[in-house]
This record gives structure tokens, C-alpha cells and sequence, in this order.
């Protein structure tokens, strides 16, 4: 009857003269592994707004939104890392491979969900021809980079490249269309959606 008490007399003692083995969190920062997925962040150099880590977000953490009617379309693209389950699917798909990380802050714990919410915007080119969108300017210019001397095949792109180089805050805004025009041949050497690009290529 004596034994199983001096067995739990000894582990009772051995963890009493033991180190601590929970980590001192939060007098002490909790060190993670490299490999651990924490709070995603976005790189504003890196990300080009195309949308690909929203569409492929099964939480809707990251969600988009283009405004057309303001003076200047806008893409906001708005990241919730409270609602965000660190799966790593907008890291895995990000067109740039550099545009957003998980990160390997864990403590993210607040009382304030506002705090969670960060907002990042991107300026939006339109069809000259149909006022559509046809992607945020900065992935149009990433794309014509990207495709080197391959860019003169598409003259959207071209154009595009070329109005970063003169300054593509500076360019003026698309004004709506009046009406539905047909697209011509004049057409060629504007920003088209694939739409109207298609509907050129047909009567070129």
C-alpha cells in the first residue's frame, strides 16, 4: 500500500526540482519554426493587386473589391487575419511568388477586430473601347517585364509598359462609353479587354 504513495511522492518531487518545461510566454517571446504559418502579410513592392490569393482563399479572409466610379478606378484588396485559417493557399498561388507570406507572428490575440483588417489598393486599367476592367496597372506592367521583347505581340501590355516609363498617375482617366461602338482597326494601338481584343483580331 506504501509503494504507489512513495512513487508519487518521488515524481512529485523530480518535477518540483525539474526545469520548467511550458515556455514563459508571455514574460518571454515564444520561439517558432521557420516553417510555421503564422499572420500573412503583403509585400506592397512585390504585390501587383492581380487577385489570385482571393479567388483561391477558402475562408474569404482576402476578399476584393474594384471601384469604378471613383475619379481614378480602384482595386482594395482587404486581408482578415482573423478569419484567415493559415492554410498557405495565397502563398502557394501568388502570381510573384513574392507578393504575400505567411509570416511566423502566432500572437495575434486583440479586442479589437478592426485591428485584424488591412486594406491594400491598386490602381485599375480600363478597356479604352468598353470601359471593362482589364487588371490593375501595376500586373499589366508586371506581365509586359516579365515578357520581355514577347510584349510587342500584344499592344495593350506595350502601351501599358509605356505609360509607366512617362508616369501612369499622370495619364488620364477612361470616361465611360456613350454607347456600344464597334471595335476598328483604329483600335489596335489601345488598352483593350479581351473582349474587344478578340473582336479586333476577328476583323483584322
Amino acid at each position: 500500500m506504501w509503494l504507489p504513495k512513495l512513487r508519487e511522492l518521488k515524481e512529485a518531487i523530480t518535477v518540483l526540482l525539474s526545469p520548467r518545461f511550458t515556455t514563459k510566454f508571455p514574460a518571454e517571446p515564444c520561439l517558432v519554426p521557420e516553417s510555421y504559418r503564422g499572420k500573412p502579410e503583403f509585400d506592397d513592392e512585390s504585390c501587383i493587386g492581380c487577385g489570385a490569393c482571393v479567388n483561391v482563399c477558402p475562408t474569404e479572409a482576402l476578399t476584393q473589391i474594384d471601384d469604378l466610379e471613383a475619379t481614378s478606378p480602384m482595386r482594395k484588396i482587404i486581408s482578415r487575419y482573423d478569419t484567415c485559417i493559415f492554410c498557405g493557399n495565397c502563398q502557394d498561388c501568388c502570381t510573384t511568388e513574392k507578393g504575400i507570406k505567411l509570416t511566423n507572428e502566432w500572437d495575434l490575440a486583440t479586442l479589437d477586430r478592426n485591428e485584424t483588417i488591412s486594406a491594400h489598393e491598386y490602381e485599375l486599367q480600363l478597356c479604352e473601347k468598353c470601359n471593362a476592367v482589364v487588371g490593375t496597372k501595376k500586373h499589366l506592367i508586371w506581365l509586359s517585364k516579365k515578357l520581355g521583347p514577347l510584349a510587342y505581340t500584344n499592344p495593350s501590355l506595350l502601351l501599358s509598359h509605356d505609360a509607366k516609363t512617362q508616369d501612369i498617375n499622370e495619364t488620364p482617366p477612361v470616361q465611360a462609353a456613350k454607347g456600344p461602338e464597334a471595335v476598328t482597326t483604329n483600335d489596335f494601338m489601345k488598352i483593350l479587354c479581351p473582349k474587344c481584343k478578340n473582336e479586333l483580331n476577328i476583323k483584322l
